[in-house]
């Protein structure tokens, strides 16, 4: 299977899986974000940017919640979010507008 997916931490800021998420999508045209617990914020955060800067429609969102044992044997929950995007219309625009704007700059 093609890898479409991204994983998103919490540890980096949102905007970082932005780059990698227009790449999927140019190539692959869907991507997957997927966090779990602290970095369900990120993912939305990432897919929200994706889908306002035209990037991206919202295919799927889903929520879960995780049963684990932690290290010492402890059941606890944990949340997961996946929000699948699909390439948008406007995608070429936005990518091409993207990509002279920051060529500009240097």
């Amino acid at each position: 299977m093609e890898n479409r997916e991204v994983r998103v931490s919490q540890g980096k800021p949102y905007t970082s899986y932005v780059g990698a998420s227009k790449e999927i999508l140019k190539e692959k045209g869907t991507v997957e974000l997927h966090g779990l617990g602290e970095a369900c914020s990120n993912v939305v955060r990432a897919a929200e940017m994706l889908v306002s800067l035209g990037y991206g429609t919202l295919e799927k969102f889903e929520t879960f919640t995780l049963s684990e044992n932690n290290p010492s044997g402890m059941a606890r929950s944990r949340n997961k979010v996946v929000i699948k995007l699909s390439k948008a219309s406007t995608f070429d625009k936005a990518y091409d507008d993207f990509n002279s704007s920051r060529a500009t700059k240097k």
